[in-house]
């Protein structure tokens, strides 16, 4: 990610000429990101941190439908506590005093967030097409060893992307006023590196990829629940309910990924030279700034589809437990039970094929 530079007035901010030599500047950043990294913060320890506690203190983390969404949880509530120090960073109009080690640290947890969510949201998206569609067929796919095998197999390569990005080079670089830049200022030999492989290859792997696994599987999740006749009552509650969760996804990775990714992808080509002009360089930049404060909502936007999703979660609102927290759901708790729509339609899926079966949760 590169960043201001060279600096006319000490409070612009711009990439220096040898960069780019297209003046970028972006001075609403150093508001912009205090605002709302100090917002997403609140929210998103609030929010995670309830649904994490909801799991342990009920040792519901490892049912089956809530293995993906405990480790989404966690890794967003990895990525908000870091937070605070980019609010200090871009307070002191992007000066960072942490020192290299916390750099490191704190990037490649903005990274493993931004491409980890993607993906983990693409394997419920795979959860739910299975429950509801083939709740028979791909059976075993929904035992819960397969889907801890996923969640490793997602944290090795975060783990493994990180490190990539930590031990090839420092990531702090100077200003040339003095000022020390954190993930960005990068050279033009670097994005000709490790930063344009990096970012490519994330793009694929991170957004592509979860982008087609979503635009494949919903559709056809919702047709199905769409197309199941003879429902009862509650099958039409759980019908509205996995329509609901259905949305929730789409509207999380649609506002907060595929604007930074689309922006991303743009700069980096336009940074190795495939496509050229400082209107380009200009626009991109500043685009960046904002469309990175839309990556971090999805901390805080989350927790509504744990709140969907869950197994039998519901949330205590505050006039009646004094803070926001999650309780499990009564048998006679009809909201309870609506959480659980996604699962339900595994049932419904499964009356279609065989007509024996009446509730098969996932």
């Amino acid at each position: 990610m590169d960043r201001p530079g060279w600096i006319v007035p000490p409070n612009a901010s711009a990439l220096p000429p040898n960069e780019t030599g297209c003046g970028e500047q972006a001075d609403f950043q150093y508001v912009l990101f205090p605002v709302v990294y100090s917002l997403v913060f609140v929210l998103g320890l609030a929010g995670n941190g309830s649904v994490l506690w909801y799991f342990l203190r009920t040792r519901t983390a490892t049912a089956p439908a809530n293995i993906f969404l405990a480790n989404l949880a966690s890794l967003d509530l990895l990525f908000v506590l870091t937070l605070p120090f980019r609010v200090g960073y871009h307070t002191l109009r992007n000066d960072w005093p942490f020192g290299e080690a916390l750099c490191k640290l704190t990037g490649s947890l903005f990274y493993a967030n931004l491409y980890g969510s993607s993906l983990f949201l693409s394997c419920i998206c795979l959860e739910r097409y299975v429950t509801v569609v083939h709740p028979l067929r791909l059976l075993r796919l929904r035992q819960p060893r397969y889907r801890m095998a996923a969640c490793l197999a997602i944290w090795a390569l975060l783990a493994a992307a990180g490190l990539y990005l930590a031990l090839r080079g420092p990531l702090t670089r100077p200003f040339p006023d003095g000022r020390l830049a954190c993930l960005e200022n990068f050279s033009s030999d670097s994005w000709r590196g490790r930063i344009s492989g990096v970012s490519l290859f994330a793009a694929a792997v991170g957004f592509l990829l979860p982008l087609t696994v979503i635009g494949i599987c919903y559709p056809l999740i919702a047709r199905r629940l769409l197309d199941t006749p003879g429902m009862t009552a509650g099958s039409r509650a759980a019908r509205r309910k996995a329509l609901r969760t259905v949305l929730v996804v789409l509207a999380v990775f649609l506002i907060c990924f595929a604007p930074y990714h689309l922006t991303q992808v743009v700069h980096t080509l336009g940074r190795l030279g495939t496509l050229e002009g400082c209107r380009l360089l200009r626009g991109t930049y500043v685009a960046r700034r904002v469309t990175m404060a839309l990556t971090s909502l999805n901390a805080c936007l989350d927790p509504l589809v744990y709140y969907c999703a869950a197994e039998r979660f519901a949330w205590s609102p505050p006039c009646r437990a004094g803070c926001c927290t999650g309780r499990p759901a009564s048998s006679g708790d009809s909201q309870g039970s609506r959480l659980q729509a996604l699962d339900n339609g595994a049932s419904r899926g499964t009356q279609a094929e065989t007509g024996t079966l009446s509730h098969d949760g996932a």
